[in-house]
């Protein structure tokens, strides 16, 4: 299933691209950045090559693995951003139905449309660009890159990003400790985070 990671900023430049990955391998093995990637496309893939030199799926730890995510970088404006959210939807009808001709397409407002915090609203109103990351949720290589790049860009950016598959929003200052709390076994953690800056439960 295809998720997103959206971060909300208003510069990115290929200045950002040796910093984000220096930042990755404070975590990670990371060997490449491809150099087709730039922030000035605004729609490319951003192609990486890694080690994983982790016990769990250590199958691929002699590899050089490669992932290679599809991007975009569009401008934001946060009054048509709500317009969206508050669009009609409409159900469409299965084959079946179809086939069957038992009824009518019909237009139906969405239930429960999706709604902003008045804390997130106040953020993304001082932004005027989003770069979308686009994974494979169930991916455990996709999923992991995918969430420490987005933490990462979105620190170095003093953005906010928005985590559609968990539907949580994150600013600058928690998304690096969050993510990375999500990421890492309690026995990893020590050696991503500093101990002191974080409370895991344990």
């Amino acid at each position: 299933m295809s998720a997103y990671i959206n971060i909300y900023t208003n510069s990115l430049t290929d200045d950002l691209i040796p910093t984000i990955l220096k930042r990755l391998n404070e975590h990670e093995n990371v060997l490449d950045i491809n150099s087709s990637f730039s922030f000035r496309n605004p729609n490319g893939n951003l192609p990486i090559v890694f080690k994983w030199d982790k016990p769990s799926l250590a199958i691929f730890n002699e590899n050089n693995l490669k992932l290679n995510f599809s991007v975009s970088l569009k401008s934001f404006d946060l009054k048509e951003y709500k317009k969206k959210l508050f669009k009609e939807k409409i159900i469409k009808q299965s084959i079946v139905q179809k086939i069957l001709g038992l009824f009518k397409k019909k237009k139906r407002k969405a239930a429960k449309p999706v709604k902003l915090s008045a804390a997130v609203e106040a953020q993304l109103q001082n932004y005027n660009k989003v770069f979308s990351i686009k994974y494979h949720s169930g991916d455990v290589f996709e999923n992991h890159f995918a969430t420490l790049i987005g933490a990462i860009i979105t620190e170095l950016t003093n953005g906010i990003c928005h985590f559609t598959q968990e539907n949580v929003w994150h600013d600058a200052k928690d998304v690096l400790r969050e993510s990375l709390v999500n990421l890492y076994t309690l026995e990893e953690l020590p050696n991503h985070i500093n101990k002191n800056a974080v409370a895991v439960a344990s």
